[in-house]
């Protein structure tokens, strides 16, 4: 006990912080170090416990699940809730407290002061019991009242906290006002408190979602299911309630999911938002766990060359009385503070990096990041780095210390440089293990790379230069069939007379704008899809014009003639994909397609595939509709509510939007245009993921190859100090320059070459682990292994040049009268 307390002892902390001040190179360096291994990791953990394993922030977390269907004759893996589905697990579900439904459906905020516009704003469409199934209450008001969804109910409207702020100026009295949601006047009965960001984050309202049981079919599977299990349920026991549900209904409906093969499935619901992304930053940290490691090794490796040169002053502590454990305080010390200033700083970085946390977790797609901080869970993880990193740095320091050759040491003179093969092995394995660590990082960084550069290389199908986008929805209250086409043809009208218009089109689908667009396309004559009602595919509405402005290529047959309210047309286009399923090798012109079992459209058109979804995706089998076809009932005409306009120019982008707003504006002054901009920013957009994980892999890879170069550099600096004598003797006796410095610059080759090899070997361990992040590049790709080989063998060449031109600069008359 008494050991103890002298190793922690006040004073010995005292004596190192005087000892560190007369060396300030030698302490910033390592602060440095440290504060760059432990601000990282501590950076990276506040991600990973922020999104992977906190709780969700509502009561009884593990209790809320995601219900899901697969429909196999259809070939979806995951698909969601139809409203019959939905209304039927609430009804006779035994496993839950409660079942509730959600979509996305964004609106149009009209102003609700004088000098307020019309606003587009994220929406969600929620069944009434939603916000009692997550058990979250309102900061002001209440939710929707039992019966808030069906239809003839009252119009009502819940507001996020944000959007009562922005829009009310936080008004305390919002409760009860009316605002203008979709041309549709709703009353607000319920402001949500701070940071509820369910279903996501840009989510400013929620309005209540009338389910409608005619809606059965496997292709209608649009609505997202959660659930709150009964106590003691667990999602094995709710899932076989949910197959008995569906499996007990009868009729034409009991048929329709038998024969489509619909199985229930019952997910957690914190998984179900975070599992897309936990591989990802599973991966990320434990890249940056190796950058820690490369850094307390390359400390480790300073410490111990500082407890080598220092075994003089330690052996004469030890003969004044100070003993083992005075050498021992003196080493851990040193090792504590320095780890603790390091760890400290580490801290005020991660800090600083909180504020790039937002635009790098848009960048990579991540969700909960409202909740990611540097919370108390984050200060004791960085707390115990700071201590592992203490007792890493210190071990080696520590074992040199309890071996000194005190009687040695003073007998001759000072010189404080002991031979020994030992030593001199404990040394050479800090070399190898971070050349090891650095190997791994960028081989790591080369696979990320190469595999950015392949995406940058997938034709997205269509010609995004020179193309603005901008979207204006119309609400169904105010805009009838015939009116929304006459709102559009003059909005194209007016767009093709701005100054450097080429081209205008209509579409209710950007490619690679992130929507969703699919349903169940019935194929005449195919017996596969008899059981199912269609294979479901994407399906976007254009006008004639898209084709050529977005430079899709016809293939065969042709486009969409004009569009006529009074006879809708019954054509379809399709893409070669969609055409190469059905029909492989044969045209498919002539043929017919239908969806929903509605009326069929005969296949006037082949065009090029398109990648809709995103770069690394496969070409999108679609199908293209008229934007005006046949209403569902045959009885007319529809037309999509909500189309983008896309326009090819010569014009500034800035310039053309400006242009379209004006149009908007003098055909309707109430609506907002939203979803604008260039069509190459959604490329670029589109990679943004794999760009951001190539930036910090680089950076890993850069920072743990600078440390491995510097360790390297530092290892064999202070092994030529030390064989100063030895290099010497070996002149005298006839070496030349030329020979000594390559046998200085071949021990750094040599130690490289062993840590590449292993770290070789730990990379194609490891390679099924990075093999989903990839896209059309091996885990175990040889040209990037060679690469990364090579571009370490060089960093060691020069990490040990330096030391080997020193050693060939070695007097040898100097050296002989030191002996």
């Amino acid at each position: 006990m008494s050991d103890l307390r002298r190793l922690l002892a006040w004073s010995e902390f005292r004596f190192a912080a005087r000892r560190l001040r007369r060396s300030p190179g030698f302490a910033a360096a390592v602060v440095l170090v440290l504060a760059i291994g432990v601000g990282t990791t501590t950076a990276m953990f506040s991600l990973v416990n922020g999104i992977l394993l906190q709780p969700l922030p509502y009561p009884e977390p593990g209790r809320l699940v995601r219900l899901t269907h697969t429909v196999a004759n259809a070939g979806h893996a995951t698909v969601d809730q139809s409203d019959a589905t939905a209304m039927l697990y609430q009804d006779r579900a035994q496993a839950f407290d409660g079942i509730a439904a959600w979509r996305f459906d964004d609106g149009d905020l009209g102003a609700s002061e004088a000098d307020q516009t019309a606003v587009r704003v994220r929406g969600a469409r929620v069944t009434a019991n939603f916000f009692d199934v997550l058990g979250v209450r309102p900061a002001m008001g209440g939710t929707f009242a039992p019966g808030a969804d069906r239809p003839g109910a009252a119009r009502v409207v819940v507001l996020s906290h944000h959007l009562w702020r922005e829009r009310l100026h936080g008004d305390p009295g919002a409760i009860g006002r009316q605002i203008v949601v979709n041309d549709v006047p709703r009353t607000i009965v319920g402001i949500m408190p701070p940071g509820f960001a369910y279903p996501a984050r840009q989510v400013e309202l929620w309005l209540p979602l009338a389910l409608d049981p005619a809606h059965t079919r496997p292709a209608t599977l649009n609505l997202v299911g959660i659930g709150r299990l009964r106590r003691g349920v667990s999602p094995e026991a709710a899932r076989a309630d949910l197959v008995r549900v569906l499996t007990s209904v009868g009729g034409e409906s009991s048929a329709t999911w038998q024969g489509a093969h619909v199985t229930p499935h019952v997910q957690s619901l914190r998984d179900s938002i975070v599992g897309p992304v936990s591989h990802l930053l599973w991966f990320v940290f434990g890249s940056v766990l190796l950058v820690l490691l490369v850094a307390c090794t390359n400390v480790a490796g300073l410490m111990l060359v500082r407890a080598e040169r220092a075994q003089v002053e330690l052996a004469v502590r030890a003969a004044l009385g100070s003993g083992l454990t005075g050498m021992l305080a003196l080493t851990l010390s040193e090792s504590v503070l320095l780890s603790v200033l390091g760890g400290g700083a580490g801290v005020l970085l991660a800090v600083a990096a909180m504020r790039v946390v937002p635009s790098t977790g848009t960048a990579l797609s991540l969700p909960r990041l409202e909740e990611v901080g540097v919370d108390a869970p984050v200060l004791l993880f960085a707390l115990g780095i700071t201590a592992f990193c203490a007792l890493f740095v210190s071990v080696l320091p520590l074992l040199r210390a309890r071996r000194v050759p005190i009687a040695q040491l003073l007998r001759g003179g000072g010189s404080g440089r002991t031979g020994g093969r030992s030593p001199q092995r404990r040394r050479d394995a800090l070399v190898v293990s971070q050349i090891a660590l650095a190997v791994v990082l960028v081989a790591l960084s080369g696979l990320t790379t190469r595999s950015f550069l392949r995406l940058q290389e997938v034709r997205p199908g269509f010609d995004a230069d020179r193309v603005v986008t901008s979207r204006v929805l119309l609400p169904y209250a105010r805009y009838g069939a015939s009116r929304r086409l006459d709102f559009f043809e003059s909005l194209t009208r007016e767009a093709r007379a701005l100054p450097g218009t080429r081209s205008v089109a209509l579409t209710d689908w950007v490619p690679l704008s992130g929507d969703q667009h699919a349903q169940a396309i019935d194929v005449e004559d195919d017996p596969s899809q008899a059981a199912t009602g269609g294979a479901e595919h994407p399906v976007a509405h254009v006008d004639g014009p898209y084709f050529q402005t977005l430079r899709i290529p016809l293939l065969q047959g042709r486009t969409f003639g004009p569009q006529d309210v009074a006879r809708p047309a019954d054509e379809a286009i399709v893409s070669r994909a969609f055409a190469e399923r059905y029909w492989p090798g044969a045209s498919p012109l002539g043929r017919r397609v239908r969806t929903l079992g509605g009326r069929w459209y005969t296949i006037v058109g082949e065009v090029g595939d398109v990648h809709y979804d995103g770069l690394a995706e496969p070409a999108n089998d679609m199908v293209y509709f008229p934007i005006v076809v046949a209403s569902e009932q045959g009885d007319g005409a529809n037309l999509p509510p909500a189309l983008s306009l896309v326009v090819r120019t010569d014009a500034r982008e800035g310039d053309v939007l400006s242009g379209i707003h004006r149009i908007v504006r003098a055909l309707n002054p109430a609506l907002p245009t939203y979803d604008e901009g260039a069509l190459s920013d959604l490329v670029r957009d589109a990679s943004a993921r794999a760009r951001a994980l190539v930036v910090l892999l680089a950076i890993a890879g850069i920072v743990t190859s600078l440390l491995g170069a510097v360790g390297l550099y530092g290892m064999m600096a202070y092994g030529v100090s030390i064989r100063r004598r030895e290099l010497g003797v070996r002149m005298a006796l006839g070496a030349q320059p030329a020979d000594v410095s390559r046998i200085v610059s071949l021990g750094g080759l040599r130690l490289a070459g062993i840590g590449i090899v292993i770290g070789t070997a730990c990379t194609l361990a490891t390679s099924r682990l990075v093999r989903g992040l990839l896209y059309g590049v091996s885990p175990t790709d040889p040209v990037i292994l060679t690469v990364t080989a090579v571009a370490l063998l060089v960093v060691a060449f020069v990490a040990s040049w330096i030391p080997a031109r020193r050693a060939a600069a070695v007097h040898p008359a100097e050296s002989l009268r030191a002996l």
